[in-house]
């Protein structure tokens, strides 16, 4: 998920650099979706078929969130299959990517401030996050 927000300027860090950002962003995209996950309750969840062959190694799960007020809401997650399971790696709500939704602020964070400075802002707001908590 980091590399795809990073996008383009992902091979610029050093796999030090590359570490302390899917630490951060991994950081910060729990504490987003927590955020809005926790706000469902009691709602409606609706599966759609599987499009993808059985086989495939990555799918797209496709969701509709029954909204307050009796609106759907899509929720879909684009997933990979690793040697360690099933996993995440975007999740698009109302069409929307969570993850590219961030190419733009942080390809402007590095290009201002270089990666540590994507680093050190990432580190911040997560430490901002945590001190409302």
């Amino acid at each position: 998920m980091t590399q795809i927000a990073v996008a383009r300027n992902w091979p610029l860090a050093t796999p030090a650099q590359q570490k302390a950002l899917t630490v951060e962003f991994k950081t910060l995209l729990m504490r987003t979706y927590s955020v809005v996950l926790s706000s469902y309750h009691g709602q409606a969840i609706e599966y759609k078929p599987l499009r993808e062959a059985p086989e495939a190694a990555e799918v797209t799960v496709r969701s509709q969130v029954k909204q307050a007020g009796g609106e759907w809401m899509t929720v879909d997650y684009d997933m990979e299959k690793t040697p360690a399971g099933w996993k995440v790696y975007d999740i698009r709500i109302a069409a929307v990517s969570l993850v590219i939704t961030y190419r733009n602020p942080f390809a402007g964070m590095v290009r201002d401030n270089g990666i540590d400075g994507l680093i050190k802002a990432l580190s911040e707001k997560n430490r901002q996050a945590a001190l409302k908590t």
